[in-house]
């Protein structure tokens, strides 16, 4: 009864039937309280018919031959019989609660139990309902209605109770299913072999435990319908696969590979096709078997390698005194095959009187020795007669209980041949090591000479025995030995195996020697150092070469002095230097002043004893570890290190100018040198040599700038100016090209008329879209890049257009054009031929032009000067000297010029109403002039009163601000007017 009870819990569990689902299930019948209450009163009326109603219930059932097959025993009959009339009457009791459901749970168990199934008791149910029908009817005819809503209530609590039964069936069905299920299962998974089963599509139904480890899938497994190609990538598999389904071969046996990470991976796989339930399926088992093909491998491997060996392997049974198994090698070395070996012992390899003994007493010693082994040197002979020396090693080895002994022969002819080749060989070497051409030695770890060639000795000038008593410390120099003994350590440590270097031996008599020292450590078989192999070569006199090869690589020609090259190393270890004990270095760069000058009048040997000697001078001047080099041309270069003062460096610029200024007599001429001196400091004026010399040639040619003959350091406005003058070369070498000069006149009046007589074209640089730039700010530029030559050639051109223009406008009659010649362009040879050129193509008179050339400029080179000026003259051109009194000029050479106006310099004009010495001066011109019959053209007359002093000491012309700034064309022409109202003035 228990084991009833527990069936009953577990099919309400497993079914799911709570209150709950009861309740939903008669909600869903729509059994009601109406319902109920109707079976109540059907169960009173049927009191009397119903142990017939169970009768005919039973005795129906009973009819079937299969179902009266399962009740054959009266016991169960009676109980089954019992069970139902308690049911049926519990069928109308109207209460249908816990205890109501598993009674007929209960009930549904016993059926299915006993094998009665559901088509029978739903049969007999039927018949039951029938019966029940035409009693009620009896019972209700007058009251069919009722009769009706009862039977219907009837029928509500049968079909639940079928659907309980039903579901009984069912959970028992299921659980059968799953107990076979799970016995399959732990069949499958307890099998040694993987198992996998496969539908026609190659998509997996089923794996077990085993198959999954041997293709690490996860424990949970795969979900069915995965590809097995996804699992086992192998086309072989698939494909067998497929050809046991399409072929209906039931069986196929095949190895597949797969990759592994220790290798490959080999399975050994059996197929078989079989039906379920009309569906075909294939049954995949597998066995890993990659060690037995690795063992295979290997085993074939080793053959392989014991049959390429190149010594003989011979396995002997010790007992028999038999060969037992022979390697390729063997059979080739004695000219036996393999069948004939086995025939054979080793007694027979070595056919001699007492042989067998022999071997025998030897191979009896290493089977009773402790390691099993040993060795004997014999000879063999072969199966054609001939023998053959072998060294032979002995193995004893156990096997399957019997005594065996592993023999590895080893044809030694040719070892015995090489060891008479050495013996040979290090004759040879004795007399090659002592004959060589360079030194040969031998030294130990230690430092001891082991062997010493003859020609070691004479390059050191020691005997070998003497070497031998040395140590190599002893013959190397001491500022060498360091580096010697670190080559040393390196090849010790395995660093390096070879390395050449050069270094300096003590001769005997104790000076050094160059030589070139290659050295290579020598090891042991064990990999320990035995001893240093030298190979020594005298390179003194080659060195002497390089020395002075490399002084001449590094060293000016002509003054010895250090050149570009190692001036810039010296730097940047100054530098260094410098940075880490935080100091400064000084640049100094030193130009001497009109050197081209000397050079081009005195000629260049005079020129290169004159940069002689002032090397010298500067050397004198330099503070010991200092460098003085020469930088190229007339540059020098004075390098001072550890400057802690600015001062200092000053000092030391101011001591060099003097000594540079001191005169020179060089080859009877007496020359008073000078320089310029420009002067950078690290780290304020450059983090590199590069820097530092760029900004110190910067600040010295601001020295030039500033009249020679002096030093400047180096300020940054210095740069800023350079890169200024760098943008304005720049647009220079483009204005021409874009037209971007124009060209403005500046009025000459003659004082005494108030008539203009002249005008003074200036020219201005007018770039696209910026302020105007006047000449103070780019000739000096064009002077330095010769752009002022075709600059002047356009102002000229552009002039003497502009004149002729005016003239046939009939305006500035009887006047005159002033242009001024650079110094450049007065220095071309073709001046002349240019200035008549553009008076040709312009078609200006020759007398409306003058020309205005500097005092220093026609100074320069006066022999030159007179014969250029006599041409312009003789062409009909006015000359007037420009800025008179700013230079140097020669009163003898004055009056040969032939020159028509001086021009006073503004300098000397601005001031003289209020300067005595300025007045004095501008006097002194006028009376100059006056007295050379040349008129006089002041410049940079700004107020009244100058011009009332200029024109009480009768100078006869003027311009500046008071009468006009320099105007364009168009503004010049509306001066007429104004030239009335100065003359009234």
């Amino acid at each position: 009864m228990k084991n009833m009870d527990d069936a009953v819990s577990a099919s309400i569990r497993e079914i799911g039937l709570d209150r709950s689902e009861t309740r939903q299930r008669q909600i869903f019948l729509e059994l009601t309280e109406t319902d109920c209450a109707l079976l109540q009163h059907a169960r009173v009326l049927l009191t009397d018919y119903q142990d017939r109603l169970v009768e005919l219930f039973h005795a129906y059932i009973l009819e079937f031959p299969t179902v009266g097959s399962l009740l054959r025993n009266p016991a169960v009959r009676k109980r089954l019989k019992c069970a139902h009339m308690a049911y049926f009457d519990s069928l109308l009791s109207g209460s249908y609660d816990d205890a109501y459901i598993k009674n007929r749970l209960r009930i549904g168990i016993v059926h299915q139990r006993i094998g009665l199934e559901a088509k029978w008791y739903i049969g007999a149910y039927r018949k039951y309902l029938a019966e029940l029908m035409s009693v009620l009817w009896q019972l209700l005819k007058d009251d069919p209605e009722k009769c009706l809503h009862t039977y219907d209530a009837v029928l509500k609590v049968v079909c639940m109770d079928m659907t309980l039964t039903l579901d009984t069936y069912f959970q028992m069905d299921r659980r059968e299913i799953l107990q076979v299920k799970n016995f399959a299962e732990q069949i499958i998974a307890s099998m040694p072999s993987g198992m996998m089963i496969v539908d026609t599509s190659l998509k997996i139904q089923s794996i077990n435990r085993v198959m999954r480890d041997m293709f690490g899938l996860a424990d949970s497994g795969i979900p069915p319908g995965t590809p097995l190609s996804s699992v086992i990538p192998s086309r072989q598999l698939c494909d067998s696969l497929q050809q046991a389904t399409g072929a209906r071969k039931h069986q196929r046996d095949l190895v597949i590979t797969l990759p592994g990470e220790e290798g490959p991976r080999y399975f050994e796989c059996h197929i078989s096709a079989t039906l379920i339930e009309t569906e075909n399926i294939l049954l995949l088992m597998a066995q890993d078997i990659t060690e037995r093909m690795r063992s295979q491998e290997e085993l074939r491997r080793f053959r392989m390698a014991l049959d390429s060996s190149i010594d003989a392997v011979y396995l002997i049974d010790h007992e028999r005194m038999r060969f037992i198994d022979v390697n390729e090698t063997a059979a080739a070395t004695v000219g036996y095959c393999y069948e004939e070996l086995l025939q054979l012992g080793p007694q027979d390899l070595k056919p001699d009187a007492g042989e067998l003994a022999r071997i025998k007493r030897r191979f009896d010693e290493i089977v009773c020795s402790d390691s099993k082994t040993g060795m004997i040197q014999t000879v063999h002979q072969r199966k054609d007669g001939s023998r053959l020396p072998v060294e032979v090693y002995l193995r004893a080895v156990q096997s399957e209980g019997r005594q065996l002994l592993v023999a590895v022969a080893r044809d030694i002819t040719p070892r015995l041949q090489a060891e008479a080749e050495l013996r040979e060989s290090e004759e040879r070497f004795r007399v090659a090591f002592n004959q060589a051409a360079v030194g040969l030695a031998h030294i130990s770890p230690e430092g001891k000479w082991l062997m010493a060639n003859r020609k070691l000795s004479e390059i050191v000038g020691y005997s070998q025995q003497e070497m031998l008593a040395l140590r190599y410390q002893a013959l190397t120099h001491p500022d060498d030995l360091a580096a010697d003994l670190e080559f040393g350590r390196r090849m010790l440590a395995r660093e390096v195996h070879e390395q050449s270097w050069e270094t300096r031996y003590r001769h005997r008599d104790g000076h050094y020697i160059w030589v070139n020292l290659t050295s290579s450590l020598v090891r042991d078989t064990a990999g320990e150092p035995k001893y240093f192999s030298l190979v020594i070569e005298d390179i003194s006199r080659r060195k002497q070469v390089e020395i002075a090869l490399h002084h001449l690589s590094n060293h000016d020609a002509l003054t010895g002095l250090p050149n570009r090259t190692l001036l810039l190393d010296r730097l940047s270890q100054a530098i260094a230097y410098a940075n880490r004990l935080g100091v400064e270095v000084a640049v100094m760069l030193i130009d001497l002043d009109r050197f081209k000058n000397i050079n081009d009048s005195l000629g260049h040997d005079v020129g290169d004893h004159i940069i002689m000697e002032v090397g010298r001078r500067l050397l004198r001047n330099m503070r010991d570890g200092d460098t003085v080099a020469r930088w190229g041309g007339d540059e020098f270069v004075m390098l001072l290190g550890d400057v802690t003062r600015e001062n200092t460096v000053a000092n030391l610029a101011q001591k060099v100018l003097e000594s540079l200024s001191q005169p020179m007599m060089i080859q009877g001429h007496e020359i008073y040198p000078a320089g310029s001196i420009g002067i950078s400091l690290y780290p304020k004026d450059g983090l590199n040599s590069n820097t530092l010399l760029k900004n110190a040639d910067t600040a010295m040619y601001r020295a030039k700038e500033a009249g020679r003959n002096i030093f400047q350091f180096y300020a940054n406005e210095m740069n800023a100016r350079a890169l200024d003058r760098l943008k304005l070369d720049g647009g220079l070498r483009r204005a021409l090209a874009r037209e971007e000069f124009i060209l403005h006149y500046q009025p000459q009046m003659d004082i005494a008329s108030g008539e203009i007589v002249g005008m003074e074209a200036l020219v201005r640089w007018q770039p696209p879209g910026q302020t105007m730039i006047f000449p103070g700010d780019f000739i000096s530029i064009a002077e330095e890049t010769g752009l002022i030559v075709p600059i002047g050639e356009w102002v000229l051109r552009t002039a003497c257009r502009q004149y002729q223009a005016w003239q046939a406008a009939g305006l500035f009659k009887r006047t005159r054009m002033a242009v001024n010649l650079s110094a450049r362009q007065f220095k071309q040879q073709n001046i002349v031929k240019m200035i008549e050129g553009v008076l040709q193509e312009t078609g200006c008179d020759p007398s409306c032009l003058e020309l205005e050339i500097t005092e220093s400029v026609v100074m320069e080179n006066p022999e030159i000067a007179v014969t250029i000026l006599l041409q312009l003259s003789e062409m009909g051109v006015s000359l007037a000297i420009d800025d008179f009194g700013t230079g140097y000029s020669s009163l003898s050479y004055l009056k040969r010029f032939p020159i028509d106006a001086l021009k006073i310099d503004q300098s000397f004009v601005r001031d003289i109403t209020t300067d005595s010495d300025d007045a004095a001066i501008a006097k002194a011109v006028i009376a100059l002039a006056h007295s050379m019959k040349l008129k006089v053209i002041a410049e940079g007359v700004e107020t009244v009163e100058q011009l009332d002093f200029l024109r009480k000491q009768q100078c006869d012309q003027m311009q500046g601000y008071y009468l006009s700034r320099p105007v364009s064309a168009e503004q010049f022409e509306k001066l007429l007017p104004m030239r009335r109202q100065v003359r009234r003035a």
